[in-house]
Order: structure tokens, then C-alpha cells, then sequence
């Protein structure tokens, strides 16, 4: 459902976007607003299901050892039992609806081999039963940017993430708002609902390290993007010159306009997310892009219908 909203709450979501786990103090700051408006806002927004919810958002590379999989579909855009049934896997990230050869786009992260063997199994069965026969599996090699976070890959190789860490992890990864509990989860909630529970100065401790070995890149919100005046999504593929990828995924995660980049196994190898005030905005930033002369040529398709994947 589509809620109207103020041009103060949308400046609150834009800030929320970029780190919403800033304190109040330091929001109402930038805003030049109080705490507590800061907070009744939060409370409003969050009841009236702007903020959908509260995201931690890590390196893939880390936490998912770099198992992420696009998944592309085409069926029937009438036939819903298939987006519904795809939208209950627990490994998916995000689902579009979308134009062009295929009709369904979805991000899926795996943290092991036999997860991604069940997957398989389960998306077999699923086309199974409905009036689609065919789709597509795109690996992603590398994560450039995710969420409008760029990914500044550690110096030297982390240790693997402890129990407790990845338990943290579960917790905090997205948060659904309640009634109860309308703000992001304060330390002391998170080590209550870890197994087994931990004190709040060990939870500021842990996610003190994973702050700073980069597994926690940032905090963010899942909300309807056309609050923030950025309603139009395009999915962009990128081919670049031979041997320039690292360096082009460099300048293009860079961009405003970019929200997550992947380097995939696809000829166009650069795989970008791209949100815009309107199609216009959309046409000077592909000119804006191959400003850039390692940029050889470009495939666009724009989303059509982004679903809401539920809090597990």
C-alpha cells in the first residue's frame, strides 16, 4: 500500500538510507529537528510501514563466501504463483518483475555448496508446475557495491567469522518494526535474542570487530524508493574493455546513481542496479557513464514491479 508521506520524513529516509543506526542526536543535527521528533517520526513511519526494515548490510564476500546467484525467469507476467512461491526462499535478496527477454530477475546469496544444491532441486520443482519450462542462473564473481554501499575489500585475508559472529549476524541482518520494538534493535535486544545470549558490551565488542575487518559495511532501511524521489530501476550490464573490469567497477560503483554493482560471468561482465528520479535522469547518466572510455557498450531493462521480501 502507498502512504504519503512529508518532505521532512522523506529527509529522514534519506538519512536512514545511509546509516540507520545513527544516533537521534545526530540525526535531528542534520535535519535540524529534535530527538524526540526524530524518534515520533521514526515510530510513524515505521507504523505506517514506510520502513519495511532495518538492514545490516555485510560484505557477501565474507559472510556468504561469495555464493550469489541471479536468477532469471521467463513466464506468464499473470501467473503470481511462481513470484509468490519465489519470494518464501530464504536465500533470496530481491525480486523484480522486469521488461525485455526474461520477466523475473531475483538476487539469491547461498552460504554453502548443499544450499545452492537445494536450491536447484526447489526451483526445478517450481517450474515444474507452472507455465514456465525455462530460466537462467548468472554467477556472481565479485561484489563491487550492495545496498549504495561500495565494498572496500580488507588489505589482507580475514579469519573465518566466529558462532557467536555469525549468530550476530542472523540477528541483526533485517529487522522487521514492531510495535514493541519500532527503532533499530538497541545491543542489549540483540544479545537477547542471540543463542545463547550475550551482554550488551559483548555484543558492542563484536560488532566493534566486525565494523572494523569490514564484514559490517553499513546500516540501512527497506523502504518504497519513490519516498526518497528515486521511483525508476533499471537493471544495467556493463561490457568494458579487456582488462579493465576491476578498475571500470571502481569508477561505476562511484556513481550516485548505483545501488549495487556485481561482476558476473556474463560476457557484459559488470552488473549494476541503477535507481533515477525518471528516465530522463536515467539517459544523462548513461552518458555520464561512458564518459568513461573503458566502457565498450551497455544493456539496460528497466524493473517494472520490485516485490517486498519478507523478514525471516
Amino acid at each position: 500500500m502507498s502512504h504519503s508521506i512529508t518532505e521532512g520524513e522523506s529527509s529522514l529516509l534519506r538519512l536512514l538510507l545511509k546509516s540507520s543506526r545513527s544516533t537521534t542526536d545526530y540525526l535531528g543535527d542534520q535535519l535540524g529537528k529534535s530527538r524526540n521528533w526524530i524518534t515520533r517520526m521514526m515510530k510513524r513511519l515505521a507504523e505506517k510501514h514506510v520502513i519495511m526494515a532495518y538492514v545490516t548490510v555485510f560484505d557477501p564476500a565474507q559472510v556468504f563466501s561469495e555464493k550469489s546467484t541471479v536468477l532469471l525467469i521467463k513466464t506468464n507476467p499473470r501467473e503470481l504463483r511462481l513470484s509468490k512461491a519465489l519470494l518464501e526462499l530464504p536465500e533470496l535478496e530481491s525480486l523484480d518483475g522486469i521488461s525485455g527477454e526474461h520477466s523475473l530477475h531475483g538476487l539469491l546469496r547461498f552460504r554453502s555448496p548443499a544450499g545452492f544444491d537445494a536450491f536447484l532441486n526447489r526451483i526445478d520443482r517450481m517450474l515444474a508446475i507452472s507455465d514456465s519450462r525455462t530460466y537462467k542462473l548468472v554467477q556472481v564473481l565479485a561484489t563491487y557495491k550492495t545496498r549504495g554501499f561500495v565494498i572496500d575489500k580488507p588489505q589482507s585475508k580475514q579469519p573465518p567469522l566466529t558462532t557467536s559472529e555469525l549468530d550476530l549476524i542472523r540477528v541483526i541482518y533485517r529487522q522487521s518494526p514492531s510495535d514493541e520494538f519500532p527503532m533499530p534493535l538497541s545491543q542489549e535486544e540483540i544479545g537477547h535474542r542471540m543463542d545463547p545470549k550475550l551482554s550488551q558490551p559483548a555484543v558492542s565488542r563484536i560488532m566493534k570487530r566486525l565494523q572494523e575487518r569490514s564484514t559490517i559495511v553499513g546500516y540501512t532501511v527497506d523502504i518504497s524508493f519513490g519516498h526518497v524521489g528515486l521511483p525508476v530501476k533499471f537493471f544495467l550490464q556493463i561490457k568494458t574493455r579487456p582488462g579493465t573490469i576491476a578498475e571500470t567497477a571502481r569508477y561505476v560503483s562511484r556513481m550516485d546513481e548505483v545501488w549495487d554493482l556485481h561482476r558476473t560471468s556474463e560476457d557484459f561482465s559488470l552488473f549494476a542496479t541503477v535507481r533515477t528520479e525518471n528516465v530522463d535522469h536515467y539517459n544523462r547518466f548513461l552518458k555520464n557513464l561512458y564518459n568513461n572510455e573503458s566502457v565498450l557498450d551497455t544493456q539496460s531493462q528497466v524493473s517494472l514491479e520490485e516485490w517486498f521480501v519478507p523478514v525471516r
